[in-house]
């Protein structure tokens, strides 16, 4: 089926402030504005990813309980089990935390379960074995959150379980310890896709920063984010928010990793002395990992990543490459079995094969394989006499484990996300599970499994450049929740089309009227005579680049390729770009500019009162509350009220001024979203400066020059060091500090409220202009002043329907 091609909405005026504020082209700013970072702040925080951003691992409400539970065993030298998952995100997981308690002198073991033997998770003869061994302490990875019995039996053995996991949890959760997982209630962390790794690394950082040494601990946090970084690329959460900034970091470090194992698997993988990318390691390092614990035992794996003896290491990577081509071996037979099933019959909404003869470990890849093909949700099942274990791959828009939850009474244990999930069931329910998830998904439209291709910007063939392409290269990494832009050129001049590769199932073009760019598409050779009588073509990449003899060119890498594709417009997004399509009334606006707040005209219609207030940190829409009453006179209270207030959908109040133009009608669209169209100004009453500057997160020259120094004077004693030791680190020092971090005169280590910097010093003159951070918030205290004085000198409300645009609808 011939896929859609969906073209996102173009932003305008937002794409152009972010193009003139921090000098991309308008492509990136596009693609910026799209992906979520509509404001330079924003947009900068996103192209310039610091790990001073990283939260507090304390932010996890049981955090501390964990740590004095792990500081108690420490100090009666009680032993603590690491229990792990046999994926890469598991074995990353056991090897991180295993390493830094082993370091900070724990009496430490690890161990992870075998697939075909045991399963995914806690299981009771572990848990019963660790116990008779001494084991005091559980810390679960990667696993954990759902085993309500294991947990149970673990304490009636007088073992501690602290879980680390970040798998979904259900309706009750077990009685353990200490629960570290931002998907449960209440967790208290601000960022729920973190990986397994990612939730063991937390628990990691709060380990070294109270039991590391006084000098810039044992490991500094930045060693570790290689293993980090693998484990999160490998488990595909969302390349967005921490896991972005772990990742950037993560791969920096991976290139000059103190890991013997890994370093000896990237050189295995060939990738040894390279730049290092998020998809060569989720393609070449990580699979590796996964086919020992596919195959046959994840211990392979956590050995490679824990040994420091080079020659075991590089004997490890390549026991590991054998077993990964085993497995793609096997991979390939149960591929091409599958798909012989599925075209024996009409493709179904929802495609679940199974078999006696398929091994458990390689079937989550080719149901992979098989949503790629046939773009449906894939349930893949392998047969172990009554009993059978599946993994499932979804589509977007479908909800693999919800969906599976409407046939909980066939299954016998299931858990995963959104994406994936792994379950078990009796084989003889399986058939009853097939046709109870096909007709779940009669309830979906058709158009969910018609594949969507979303093209990020439509481009001409001349701007396809190397510039354009190191400017795309900001946004990386790439990955799950962070794609690769795709571009897409229209009715491109095909100049010439050859099949390449062993097999010829791959193409590459010329295009251009002198064949002067090339792409190269794969898979798609038997398509070669179809696409040569064409001479133009509409055409889907993305960009690399091609090293070939010395040269580096710009290759457009095809992601789909028609004489006249599907196209399909984007929705528009914002209400600045709904407003020009709907009816809406004009706004009616009311100047209480000059009033005291005790002089509003609100006595009445307080319930139906909604406020923007912007006088404090970032501007909030928020209801009117009892404390707002407060100092307010009841004499004041009862002065006439004009009538209209009490007509429609309430009354809306900007409240403080503004900062920007787009605080301004950010909080008009909200209120209009909310059907107010009598909208007031009041409290307009300058701001202080200094309250200006801390919202435009704006520092002075001047105050750059006292941190500067203060850092200067604290590498000369030593360095790497200790900043904000005696207190938390103020706004100001960390803006000042990832500016500094941003012109390379620091290099962050760890810690959160206390942290661990490296003085890099200066090669050369510093211009402090170079820094967006600093450029841009220069920018915004300029504008903010402006518009402050613009809004406030108003002669009129009349000035401003006629700043905002004509009818009243925002314009900005």
């Amino acid at each position: 089926m011939k896929r859609i091609w969906s073209m996102q909405q173009l932003y305008g005026r937002t794409a152009t402030t972010l193009q003139d504020s921090l000098g991309i082209s308008p492509v990136i700013a596009d693609i910026l504005a799209q992906r979520g970072f509509p404001q330079p702040k924003e947009a900068i925080e996103f192209l310039r990813p610091t790990l001073l951003n990283l939260p507090s691992p304390f932010c996890f409400r049981d955090m501390s309980r964990a740590v004095d539970r792990l500081s108690l065993a420490l100090k009666q030298k009680e032993k603590v089990l690491v229990y792990g998952d046999y994926d890469v995100d598991g074995v990353t997981s056991t090897s991180l935390l295993y390493k830094v308690l082993s370091d900070l002198g724990f009496n430490a073991v690890s161990y992870i379960p075998h697939r075909q033997d045991e399963g995914y998770g806690l299981n009771s003869e572990a848990i019963e074995r660790a116990a008779k061994a001494g084991v005091s302490v559980l810390i679960t990875v990667d696993c954990g959150v759902t085993a309500v019995a294991e947990v149970a039996l673990a304490r009636s053995l007088n073992i501690d379980v602290i879980i680390t996991d970040h798998h979904e949890p259900s309706d009750t959760l077990p009685e353990a310890f200490a629960i570290l997982n931002p998907k449960v209630k209440d967790a208290g962390y601000p960022f729920r896709e973190l990986a397994g790794v990612g939730v063991a690394f937390k628990l990691t950082q709060a380990l070294l920063q109270t039991f590391g040494n006084s000098e810039v601990g044992i490991h500094s946090e930045l060693e570790l984010l290689d293993l980090v970084a693998l484990g999160t690329i490998a488990d595909l959460v969302p390349l967005v928010g921490e896991n972005r900034i772990i990742v950037h970091y993560g791969l920096l470090q991976m290139e000059k990793t103190r890991h013997t194992g890994l370093e000896a698997l990237i050189e295995e993988c060939g990738l040894r002395g390279k730049p290092l990318k998020a998809g060569q390691i989720g393609f070449m390092v990580a699979p590796r990992i996964n086919a020992a614990g596919r195959m046959d035992s994840a211990r392979a794996g956590l050995e490679l990543l824990l040994t420091e003896d080079v020659e075991r290491a590089s004997e490890l990577a390549r026991l590991l490459t054998k077993e990964n081509q085993s497995r793609q071996e096997t991979e390939k037979e149960i591929l091409a079995e599958a798909i012989a099933i599925v075209e024996q019959k009409p493709l179904p909404r929802v495609i679940v094969l199974s078999s006696n003869h398929w091994h458990h470990g390689v079937i989550g890849i080719v149901a992979s394989r098989l949503v790629e093909r046939y773009y449906r949700p894939v349930f893949m099942i392998a047969e172990e006499g009554e009993e059978a274990k599946g993994s499932a791959r979804g589509i977007s828009g479908y909800p693999v484990l919800e969906q599976m939850t409407t046939q909980a009474h066939l299954l016998t244990k299931f858990g995963g996300h959104r994406a994936a999930a792994g379950f078990s069931i009796l084989t003889e329910d399986i058939e009853a599970f097939r046709i109870g998830l096909n007709k779940q998904a009669s309830a979906f439209a058709e158009t969910l499994f018609q594949e969507e291709l979303k093209i990020d910007r439509q481009v001409t063939l001349d701007t396809v450049t190397g510039d354009l392409l190191h400017q795309l290269e900001q946004l990386a990494p790439f990955g799950f929740g962070n794609p690769g832009p795709i571009l897409a050129c229209k009715e491109v001049p095909v100049h010439s089309v050859s099949a390449i590769g062993k097999e010829r199932s791959h193409l590459k073009f010329r295009f251009g009227s002198q064949g002067e760019q090339e792409g190269v598409a794969f898979r798609i050779g038997e398509r070669i005579n179809e696409l040569n009588r064409e001479s133009a073509l509409d055409v889907a990449f993305s960009l690399d680049w091609n090293n070939f003899r010395g040269r580096e060119t710009v290759q457009m890498m095809i992601k789909d390729i028609h004489a006249n594709a599907n196209w399909r417009s984007g929705e528009s997004n914002g209400y600045h770009e709904v407003a020009a399509t709907l009816d809406l009334p004009e706004i009616l606006w009311l100047d209480w500019r000059k009033l005291n707040c005790e002089e509003w005209p609100i006595l009445g219609i307080k319930e139906q009162m909604w406020i923007w207030d912007t006088t404090g940190g970032e501007p909030i829409l928020r209801h009117w509350s009892d404390a707002d009453d407060k100092g307010q006179s009841s004499e004041k209270a009862s002065q006439p009220s004009l009538d209209h207030l009490n007509q429609g959908a309430g009354l809306g109040l900007i409240l403080g001024l503004p900062l920007t133009e787009e605080d301004f009608g950010e909080g008009i669209e909200k209120l209009r979203q909310l059907g107010v169209n009598r909208i007031a100004l009041a409290g307009f009453q300058s701001l202080p400066e200094e309250r200006v500057r801390q919202r435009c997160e704006s520092i002075s020259r001047e105050e750059l020059i006292q941190i500067y120094r203060d850092l200067l004077a604290k590498a000369k004693i030593v360095n790497p060091f200790h900043y904000g030791c005696d207190s938390k680190i103020s706004s100001v020092e960390r803006i000042a500090l990832k500016i500094f971090e941003e012109l390379g005169l620091i290099r962050f280590l760890g810690g959160t409220d206390k942290i661990a910097l490296e003085w890099i010093p200066a090669q050369s003159k510093l211009d402090l202009d170079s820094s967006l951070r600093y450029r841009n918030s220069k920018e915004r205290l300029e504008t903010a002043f402006k518009f402050q004085r613009e809004l406030s000198e108003l002669v009129s409300l009349d000035d401003t329907v006629g700043k905002m645009g004509e009818g009243g609808k925002v314009n900005c």
